[in-house]
């Protein structure tokens, strides 16, 4: 099995990082009400377990209240909103301090010859297990709560004068564990992955114009809705532009369907080259083109339109032997205070009528007395 987990496609990182993260935040959670009442059980059950070790409970109490702290912490954190830190954090810190209390209080057994290794050695099962699971990222975060203080155990057992021979056998079982864990754990995030590329594929299919790769219809609403919010709210402004391909029912005509499809897919193409990161390009159906330019005024769009159009009128299509020139008419409308989203789309729809009514290939203005120059094919 692959260690270093599957790779996301670069345009899922984003949502699989807040994937990743949700998971942690539960995963933090639950392991810290586990620790806790674990850790008051072990403290107090001494003779239910049949360990005579009353002289160290003080010391154990000192080793385990870094797993008191730092599983508290992480509870007051989730439901208190006390510290802002990202779960990983807390995830680190609980199994550092799980790993730091077992180790030294196998030292402590060994060193002072007190009875109880066998408890001991099963502390280690658990804890190699429990702390194998809290590595949600996979190899890199186990080398980190696994080889660090194993390497520092074995430091102090050597200054100690505590024979490794006296130490291995009391290892197999835990690192057997751990093993176990590290498996179940990467399997585990395996099926979650995949889970998680499930639902996107599902969910881009669903918001995508299979043909073109383009938002579709639907999908381009919440985006609209959003931004009419955002600039009700602080006053920004954003425009849209409404494109509809020059005539491309002759292309079909013409040169047939699967050209005409070809000529979508080379325009959703230039179309998003022409745009910037943060606008979004929508098939809004058939040959027509919604474009959403946030924070962006009317004198702002027409530019952006002009850009567009030239992307499309500067340079033909490659159709399999065919060189088809295709322009695009734009109708152009910015957000007024009183408008909703059909308000807008509807201006922009009227200015495009205008830019066809006016020979294709052109710009129009919403609420505009002047026309832009015609631009010959």
């Amino acid at each position: 099995m692959k260690l270093s987990g599957p790779a996301i496609p670069e345009k899922w990182q984003p949502a699989y990082e807040a994937h990743l993260q949700a998971l942690e935040s539960k995963v933090a959670v639950v392991a810290a009400w586990l620790l806790l009442i674990t850790v008051f059980i072990y403290q107090f059950s001494h003779p239910l377990r049949n360990v005579h070790s009353s002289e160290l409970l003080g010391i154990e109490f000192l080793l385990r209240l870094p797993v008191i702290l730092t599983s508290s912490m992480t509870l007051v954190g989730h439901y208190l909103g006390g510290f802002r830190w990202p779960s990983r954090y807390f995830l680190r810190l609980m199994g550092l301090s799980v790993m730091a209390m077992i180790l030294s209080m196998l030292l402590l057994y060994l060193k002072t010859g007190t009875s109880g290794l066998y408890q001991i050695s099963n502390g280690l099962v658990i804890s190699f297990f429990g702390v194998s699971v809290l590595a949600v990222r996979g190899i890199k975060e186990w080398a980190l709560l696994f080889l660090l203080p194993l390497g520092l155990f074995a430091g102090a057992a050597a200054s100690l004068g505590i024979a490794f021979t006296d130490i291995l056998p009391l290892f197999f079982d835990p690192l057997m564990m751990m093993l176990i864990g590290i498996i179940v754990m990467e399997a585990l995030r395996r099926v979650l992955t995949s889970e998680f590329e499930a639902r996107q594929t599902l969910g881009e299919m669903a918001a995508t114009d299979q043909l073109t790769g383009l938002l579709n219809r639907r999908a381009i609403w919440p985006l609209l809705n959003h931004e009419l919010q955002h600039a009700q709210r602080a006053g920004t402004p954003f425009s849209l532009i409404l494109g509809d391909l020059d005539l491309f029912k002759k292309v079909n005509d013409v040169f047939g369907h699967d050209a005409g499809d070809l000529v979508l897919q080379e325009t959703a193409r230039r179309l998003e080259g022409a745009l910037r990161r943060q606008d979004a390009l929508c098939r809004w159906g058939g040959e027509e083109l919604l474009i959403l330019l946030p924070d962006t005024d009317s004198a702002g769009a027409q530019e952006a339109a002009e850009k567009l159009r030239a992307s499309m009128a500067d340079s033909t299509i490659a159709a399999g032997d065919n060189r088809i020139h295709q322009t695009i008419s734009l109708g152009v409308a910015s957000f007024q205070n009183g408008d909703d989203i059909d308000a807008v789309v509807s201006r922009a729809d009227e200015a495009l009528y205008r830019a066809k009514h006016k020979g294709r290939n052109r710009v129009e203005i919403a609420g505009s007395a002047d026309a832009m120059p015609a631009v010959s094919d």
